[in-house]
Parts: C-alpha cells; structure tokens; sequence
C-alpha cells in the first residue's frame, strides 16, 4: 500500500476551504500512483467528518452571537405579547 513518506508536513484545516487544496493533492497522488485509493479514501471521509464539525462550531457560535444580541436587548421585565397584532 502506497502512502506518503514520514517527511510529509501535516496540513492545517481550520475551515472547509483549507480542505479544497488537500482533496485537489490527493485527487492528484491518487491519479500519479503515489497513494493507495484506500488511503486517499480515507482521507476523503475525514475530511468530510472535519468539514461537519468545522460547520457546527460556526452554527454554535452563530448561535451565541444571536442569543447575546437578543440578551442584551430584551426588556428587565417579561414580556406581554396579548394585544399585539403580528
């Protein structure tokens, strides 16, 4: 089974764009027969979980952003919504 070498620098993915050059690469290795499809597979997958995760941190401090916003300009008292025409 053909994988990288140990030398290879690890790749950073903060977000779904860094994945784009990662999967580009490895699309390429798996074509010039440097990588075995099963390793380039795998990578594929994480990828994919990553991506997921990445996204739900985002809707999670979207999330706490809108609560906050909300927090902060909200009424001491509860409010009365009887009387209001929506």
């Amino acid at each position: 089974m053909k994988t990288l070498d140990a030398d290879t620098p690890d790749v950073k993915i903060e977000n779904c764009h860094d994945t784009v050059p990662l999967l580009s690469d490895t699309i390429n290795q798996v074509r010039k027969g440097q990588i075995d499809p099963r390793v380039a597979n795998t990578l594929g997958y994480l990828a994919s979980v990553l991506i997921k995760a990445v996204e739900q941190s985002d809707i999670e401090k979207r999330i706490e952003a809108i609560e906050a916003a909300v927090k902060t300009n909200r009424p001491s008292t509860s409010l009365d919504m009887t009387g209001i025409d929506v």
